[in-house]
């Protein structure tokens, strides 16, 4: 959903936040010396080295909850955060009355003991955690240590903002790009734990694709958790995917080139993280960039990219696991919350595909879709030659904007 939803690990109890953290307090001398230890084995598996000294810093757990209530403040204030709850509530993913901003900061509080901040570009661990419990988050956060001496991971996830005409926000690509980030440092992760137990030098190749392995032992470790347990399955599911889907993606690009990349894993869409072989290895299948018109009268709420990801969460909740096959063939999408002057409220979203028989697809599953108390309109349609489906929720009011088509973006 955002930013600051993506940066956070569940399984591995960690995070990879950004923009500042506290002043650096003094570190335990063992503690240095074993994350001096890990480095030459994670240099080795990652295909980075390391340019530079890494810095590190001890926190309280109440100095990580001060942090990460800042950052949550920053990444989403209060406008923002009840948009974008009613975005989502609109699509009938959470309840209209979470108070999304709690929930998020108990969630993110709820496991976090380690986290590399980019900007600081300073690893921080959590005071009292146990040395046995703390490696293999070390392992992964010194990963994202050595990624950022060879790229700068906030701009891979920056965000985009846009007014009237254009998609205000990019989570699709965030969600993407976050993917490669934590793809890339589980998978590392996982191939030393190997090397860990079986006392020899792993290829990560030649380990199990992680993809079909991790996402069920991902979702029983975590429902031991409260608050992950109750939080709603776009929450749960989006957490998830970067580490999941993300190791799958890095180990399906690292074998078919044949040794350790990070610089050049880019993907732009979950359609390439979800289907890398296909979307990303064979031929790189960019995303369509949808522009959406506000009507006149009208005033854009919250506007983002959904992406085959949370398209398939949206069909998944709605209608089954079987309807998630309605998500492929997904090539680009935009929604507009919307608001009318007299207070009527209507969610907006269209969506670009592969061809007509994808898109018939898909239209034919959200027309399905229960309307939970609102009208809701699904038209097929032709964007820039493209086949092309629009989804229009009345949220609140009687009154519906005029449809306008969007227009692609070259």
């Amino acid at each position: 959903m955002t930013k600051l939803l993506l940066a956070v690990a569940v399984l591995l109890l960690s995070a990879c936040t950004s923009n500042g953290g506290p002043p650096a307090e003094s570190v335990d001398p063992a503690l240095e010396a074993l994350v001096d230890s890990l480095i030459p084995g994670l240099e080795r598996l990652s295909g980075l080295e390391r340019r530079e000294p890494l810095r590190m810093a001890m926190q309280s757990r109440d100095e990580a909850r001060a942090y990460i209530e800042r950052q949550l403040d920053k990444e989403l204030p209060p406008e923002r955060i009840d948009a974008i709850r009613k975005s989502y509530a609109a699509l009938g993913l959470m309840a209209d009355t979470l108070d999304l901003r709690s929930l998020l900061l108990e969630l993110y509080t709820e496991q976090v003991i380690g986290y590399y901040d980019p900007e600081t570009d300073r690893l921080y661990v959590i005071e009292g955690v146990d040395r046995e419990l703390l490696r293999p988050v070390l392992v992964h956060e010194l990963v994202h240590a050595l990624q950022d001496q060879h790229v700068n991971l906030d701009s891979l996830i920056a965000s985009d903002a846009g007014v009237d005409e254009v998609v205000l926000g990019s989570n699709d690509r965030q969600t993407a790009a976050q993917a490669a980030i934590e793809g890339h440092a589980t998978l590392v992760m996982l191939a030393f734990l190997a090397e860990q137990m079986s006392g020899r030098q792993i290829d990560p190749l030649a380990l199990p694709n992680p993809a079909m392995q991790l996402g069920s032992s991902m979702q029983a470790q975590n429902s031991q958790f409260p608050v992950f347990r109750r939080a709603p399955a776009i929450i749960r599911e989006t957490m998830i995917f970067p580490y999941v889907s993300g190791a799958g993606f890095v180990h399906t690009v690292w074998t078919a080139r044949g040794a350790p990349t990070f610089t050049d894993l880019i993907p732009t869409s979950t359609e390439q993280v979800l289907h890398p072989q296909e979307r990303y290895v064979e031929a790189v299948d960019e995303p369509t960039t949808l522009a959406l018109a506000v009507p006149e009268g009208w005033q854009p709420v919250y506007g983002n990219v959904l992406g085959e990801y949370e398209t398939r969460i949206w069909l998944r909740e709605h209608l089954g696991v079987s309807a998630s096959r309605a998500s492929q063939g997904w090539d680009g999408d935009a929604f507009h919350l919307l608001a009318s002057a007299q207070g009527d409220t209507v969610l907006v979203w269209w969506s670009v595909w592969d061809d007509e028989e994808a898109a018939r697809r898909f239209a034919d599953a959200a027309a399905r879709v229960p309307a939970n108390g609102g009208a809701m309109q699904v038209r097929r349609a032709t964007v820039g030659g493209m086949p092309a489906v629009s989804v229009t929720r009345r949220v609140s009011g009687a009154e519906v904007p005029p449809e306008l088509p969007p227009r692609i973006v070259e």
